[in-house]
């Protein structure tokens, strides 16, 4: 997930207009393949569309977190520390 997310980066930081054939696939779930997955390669829009919601549900489930952020913190962060 978090390589889709830099991929996205790259590719906004170079202007490029196509996704890599290289690009991270792992994390497309069934219902998006056929949007993103086409015979051309990649689409870009659904590509980006598809890494953008599922970072989201990530980040909501807890599967990814962002250090120092109050909303999206380590679910650890809530639990009170084991003791000694």
């Amino acid at each position: 997930m978090l390589a889709a997310v830099q991929t996205l980066r790259e590719m906004n930081a170079d202007n490029l207009r196509k996704v890599p054939a290289d690009a991270p696939t792992a994390f497309i779930k069934p219902r998006w393949k056929p949007l993103v997955i086409t015979p051309e390669g990649l689409d870009r829009k659904f590509y980006e569309i598809c890494a953008l919601s599922e970072l989201k549900n990530a980040l909501r489930s807890g599967d990814i977190w962002v250090k120092g952020s109050r909303q999206f913190r380590d679910f650890d962060d809530y639990l009170l520390p084991a003791e000694k």
